[in-house]
C-alpha cells in the first residue's frame, strides 16, 4: 500500500512539474507555491472542468493557449485593493503628474498615457484615475487621457470593465474621495462613468507582448516577483522601451529592479520609491 501511494505520489510530482514548465513557457510565470497546495488547487480545477486526471489536463495544457490562460486564472493571486501602495499613489498625484504638466504645458493637444500591468480585477487602474482626476484638477488646459489596464484573466479584466466593488476593496480610500468617484449600490461601490471613461481594459500576456505605443508612466506592481528570472530580465528592457523620456516606471513597495541593462535613475517622493527613464537618453539615441 504504501510503495503504491509513493509510486502515485512521484507521478503527480513529475505532471506538477510539467504543468509548471508549460505554464512558465506560456507567460513566463513562475508558480512557486508548494506542491501541496499547488496540488490541491489542480485538483480543484480538474474537477471543475470536469477532467479525469492531470495527464488529460496536460494534454489540453499543450495543445489549448486557452487552457493555459484558464489554469492561470486559477492558479494566480488576485487579491488586491484600492491605493494599495497610498504612497504610489502620492507620489503619482503630488511628483509625477505635476512635473509632467510643466513639461508639457506648451503640447498641443496635451497627452497622458499610463499603463497597468497585471491590473487584475481593476483596482489598481481605478486608483490611478483618481491620482489623475486629483492632479489635474482645476487646471484650465484639456487633456486627453487614456490609462490602459491588461491583464491575463480574462475574469478578472471581466470584473474590472464591471467596476462594482465590496467595501473592504475601498478600505484604503479617503471617505471624500469614495463620495466623488463612486455610487453605493447596496453594500457595494460603483465606479462613477467618469473613471470609467478614463481606462480601457484590455488582455494582454506580458510573456508575448507586442508594442503598444508608449507610456508617461507604467506601473507593473507586485507582477515581476510571480516571473522567472529570465522573463524578469526580458520584460524590463521592454518596458523601459515604452515608456517616454523622462517617464517613470512603479513597481510594488519593497520590489528591486531586476538586473539588465536599461538606464533608470531612482527617485522618491517621501517613502516611496519609483524609476524614470532619464530624459537624456532621447536625446543621445535620436529617440
Amino acid at each position: 500500500m504504501v510503495d503504491r501511494l509513493t509510486a502515485s505520489m512521484a507521478v503527480l510530482d513529475c505532471e506538477i512539474s510539467e504543468i509548471r514548465l508549460l505554464l512558465e513557457r506560456h507567460a513566463g510565470v513562475l508558480l512557486d507555491k508548494p506542491a501541496e497546495a499547488l496540488c490541491a488547487d489542480i485538483a480543484q480545477y480538474l474537477e471543475s472542468r470536469h477532467m479525469n486526471s492531470a495527464a488529460e489536463l496536460m494534454g489540453a495544457l499543450r495543445n489549448f493557449s486557452g487552457e493555459r490562460d484558464a489554469l492561470l486564472e486559477r492558479l494566480l493571486p488576485g487579491d488586491t485593493t484600492f491605493f494599495r501602495y497610498p504612497g504610489a499613489m502620492e507620489a503619482l498625484e503630488k511628483r509625477v503628474l505635476p512635473e509632467l504638466k510643466q513639461r508639457k504645458k506648451y503640447d498641443h493637444p496635451r497627452s497622458l498615457r499610463i499603463w497597468s500591468a497585471g491590473c487584475s480585477t481593476g483596482e489598481e487602474a481605478y486608483s490611478i484615475a483618481i491620482a489623475v482626476c486629483e492632479a489635474l484638477k482645476g487646471d484650465s488646459g484639456g487633456w486627453n487621457v487614456l490609462i490602459v489596464a491588461s491583464d491575463i484573466r480574462q475574469q478578472a479584466l471581466a470584473s474590472a470593465k464591471k467596476g462594482l466593488y465590496p467595501r473592504r476593496a475601498l478600505k484604503n480610500v479617503p471617505r471624500h474621495l469614495i463620495t466623488t468617484y463612486f455610487s453605493r449600490v447596496g453594500d457595494h461601490f460603483l465606479v462613477k462613468p467618469r473613471l470609467l471613461s478614463l481606462v480601457t481594459f484590455t488582455p494582454m500576456n506580458l510573456a508575448q507582448t507586442s508594442f503598444i505605443g508608449r507610456f508617461d508612466c507604467i506601473f507593473c506592481m507586485d507582477v515581476l516577483p510571480h516571473f522567472s528570472l529570465r522573463q524578469r530580465t526580458t520584460l524590463l528592457p521592454r518596458l523601459h522601451l515604452y515608456l517616454e523620456p523622462g517617464g517613470c516606471l512603479f513597481l510594488g513597495q519593497n520590489e528591486k529592479l531586476p538586473a539588465a541593462e536599461v538606464n533608470f535613475s531612482s527617485q522618491s517622493y517621501l517613502s516611496f520609491a519609483y524609476h524614470q527613464r532619464p530624459l537624456a537618453a532621447a536625446a543621445k539615441s535620436g529617440k
